[in-house]
């Protein structure tokens, strides 16, 4: 049977390479905040390192965060500053919550339902552990479909998939998955855009993120076939993009989605 994926590997890592800029993860709280109410009980699955909890909790809600990765959660530990907040945390797979039924006001995910193989089960235990009225949050890092980063995946992807191999996930292939499912479920949705921010990046910083394989959609590209894919890739960037030094910037949001049922 399929596992989840666990971030041990990327724990590290994580923060340099995913936390928001200064001040953005301030204003993506907010916005939360906003949607579901600050006197909640509020769930994160997927809590990593605290990129999302950790400001939640600093704001006065009362979070618990579920993650499959040790390491992570360690890392989200050393992250909260001495006297602050911090949230309860369980290790836990979020097919299988050892919480109670309709415990939280808000259930609140980010990134993580690529990552479950068996992501309708981790909705309905979602579901199970959400009060009747209560809201699930999910939220994800915007940039344009075209934007050079996006190109050098999508790139990625093609290269590998056309050896045979998997460059994706084992959960939802991507969060429109999700949201169908949701929606046919009878839920109802809102959408909010929170924060702007802009990343610019060289062509060997997008390239290096691959062959230290930064992203999860590397690791599953056996050895003996990454260098060669990797060569690929890098003829493709120079041609497209430039030399090693060529930059290239890309704008991004934050979008939160609430989903509610009746």
């Amino acid at each position: 049977m399929a596992r989840s994926v666990s971030f041990d590997r990327a724990a590290d890592v994580y923060e340099a390479t995913r936390g928001f800029p200064p001040g953005i993860a301030a204003v993506v709280a907010e916005a939360a905040i906003e949607m579901i109410g600050r006197d909640v009980r509020a769930l994160e699955i997927g809590v990593g390192t605290g990129r999302i909890a950790r400001p939640l909790a600093a704001r006065g809600l009362r979070c618990v965060g579920v993650d499959l990765s040790p390491k992570m959660m360690a890392q989200l530990r050393a992250l909260v500053a001495d006297g602050s907040p911090a949230p309860v945390l369980v290790n836990a797979d979020a097919t299988r919550l050892p919480l109670a039924d309709a415990h939280f006001d808000a259930v609140v995910s980010v990134h993580v339902f690529h990552l479950i193989p068996h992501w309708q089960a981790a909705l309905s235990e979602l579901r199970r552990v959400l009060r009747p009225g209560g809201v699930y949050l999910t939220g994800y890092d915007w940039r344009s479909a075209d934007s050079p980063s996006g190109r050098f995946f999508d790139k990625w992807r093609e290269i590998v998939s056309a050896r045979e191999l998997t460059a994706g996930h084992p959960g939802a292939h991507d969060f429109g998955d999700v949201k169908q499912f949701l929606l046919d479920s009878g839920a109802a949705m809102e959408e909010r855009f929170a924060g702007e921010w802009q990343v610019t990046r060289t062509v060997a910083h997008a390239l290096e993120t691959i062959e230290h394989r930064t992203w999860s959609s590397t690791w599953e590209v056996p050895d003996h076939f990454f260098a060669e894919c990797l060569a690929e890739l890098r003829a493709w960037a120079l041609a497209e993009f430039g030399p090693p030094e060529a930059a290239f910037t890309a704008t991004h949001k934050f979008c939160w989605q609430a989903f509610r049922w009746g």
